[in-house]
């Protein structure tokens, strides 16, 4: 477990917003988010983001920030493209469950769908995606040190 809030906070919130942002502008030029969201409710937006936000933070909870550079590259590498990948799985799948037993608009009837394509494709993206962000966060872990070890020099 992670011995930072404020750290853990920090990189689940983040992934959640560039995750969001990211889906929105790739979504915006098919304009299918613009069919969609007038159908979802507001309350059950809300719930599916926050329920997403748990995900993303008990996820980067499992993160030992002041170790990060003490583990071997592939590991660390490992154990954020199986954490991104279990992330994607767990929600898609609760949400398409959800989805089935509770009345939701026909655009998104999950009964629609062909489920196990949705959740394996979205499992693989959550894997590429926690791949890319634990590098992102590398990366400004490094930036950040050395800026902070120069400052203090």
């Amino acid at each position: 477990m992670s011995e930072n809030g404020l750290g853990t906070w920090t990189i689940g919130t983040s992934t959640l917003v560039i995750v969001v942002l990211g889906v929105i502008l790739i979504d915006y030029g098919t304009q299918g988010i613009i069919q969609i969201l007038p159908e979802v409710e507001t309350p059950t937006a809300a719930l599916l983001f926050g329920y997403l936000w748990l995900l993303t933070i008990v996820a980067a909870s499992q993160i030992e920030l002041s170790r990060l550079w003490e583990r071997d590259t592939a590991t660390v590498l490992t154990d954020a493209t199986v954490g991104g990948a279990v992330v994607a799985l767990v929600y898609l799948t609760v949400v398409l469950i959800v989805g089935f037993v509770a009345p939701v608009p026909s655009q998104l009837d999950p009964g629609s769908m062909p489920v196990f394509r949705v959740v394996a494709t979205g499992t693989a993206i959550g894997a590429v995606g926690g791949c890319a962000f634990v590098l992102l966060f590398a990366a400004c872990d490094r930036i950040a040190t050395a800026v902070v070890v120069d400052t203090y020099e």
